[in-house]
């Protein structure tokens, strides 16, 4: 009986400690999967101001044209400043995730000739959109949860989707006719690519974006976007927030019969992002 009683002076603190590290895993078990289940869904909402440069060639036949222009010379033969809208829209759900980002440009360019015409007008519309997943790194909704903090590794995101590129031109003849000439031009191409955010502190990101598409589709031989930035994060208004500065390229070649475009456009990038 003493024995017994030696043994069982011994279990009971163990037993208890037990018990209280079975209920406690029992309890994280339980809380975990509900609080991943509670907020799986993500947003954010990033307006961002793009200021491209133009190289470009364009052919019909025997004809070529060329433009080789930085966004100040844009800007310097128009007739008032581009308007442009510029924003990029991600919902995710846990680590898969839905992405549209559109970019509208409209410029009003100097006429040439004043006798001839009021000067050209010119649309331009891009929109890009798709569906993506994330390999690696923590999730949409738990980056939100720990925004003060350093994620604990990188994340890989991968996508597919499509972009679509519009393009309206006008002008107004001048003369007793008084005549307006305009052309619209809408095509469509499939695309896949990639996106990488480097942490180095909880504050401060890198971010590199790339992808690639066309195939031949609506005649579209490449077209190809690139954006590298480096971010802060911060709250504004109590919402988590950050701000990217860096650059962006876009590259289309259109080839239809015996005309084509090749056009390139790059310049900087600088963006401010809401996160919810």
């Amino acid at each position: 009986m003493i024995v017994t009683t030696r043994y069982l002076s011994y279990f009971k603190p163990l037993a208890f400690a037990a018990a209280l590290v079975a209920a406690s895993n029992v309890h994280s078990a339980e809380t975990a999967p509900v609080d991943a289940v509670r907020n799986p869904w993500a947003f954010n909402l990033t307006a961002y101001l793009w200021m491209p440069g133009v190289n470009a060639d364009f052919s019909a036949g025997p004809l070529n044209k060329s433009v080789d222009a930085s966004f100040i010379n844009i800007v310097d033969k128009l007739r008032n400043f581009p308007m442009a809208f510029n924003g990029h829209f991600e919902a995710s759900y846990d680590k898969v995730g839905f992405y549209l980002d559109g970019n509208y440009m409209g410029m009003d360019f100097k006429p040439r000739f004043d006798q001839i015409s009021q000067g050209l007008s010119l649309r331009l519309g891009i929109m890009e959109y798709g569906a993506m997943y994330r390999l690696f790194g923590e999730s949409a909704s738990q980056r939100i949860t720990n925004w003060d903090k350093k994620s604990t590794s990188n994340s890989l995101d991968i996508y597919a989707g499509g972009r679509t590129i519009w393009i309206g031109t006008q002008t107004q003849l001048n003369g007793p006719l008084n005549t307006t000439l305009s052309s619209n031009m809408s095509v469509t191409a499939p695309l896949i690519g990639g996106r990488i955010t480097v942490e180095l502190t909880p504050k401060w990101f890198i971010l590199m974006d790339g992808n690639a598409g066309g195939f031949g589709v609506d005649n579209i031989t490449f077209t190809g976007a690139a954006l590298g930035t480096v971010g802060y994060r911060t709250r504004l208004f109590g919402v988590p927030a950050s701000v990217e500065a860096g650059y962006k390229a876009l590259r289309v070649e259109l080839s239809k019969g015996i005309a084509a475009t090749n056009v390139t456009m790059n310049g900087p990038y600088l963006g401010l992002t809401g996160y919810w």
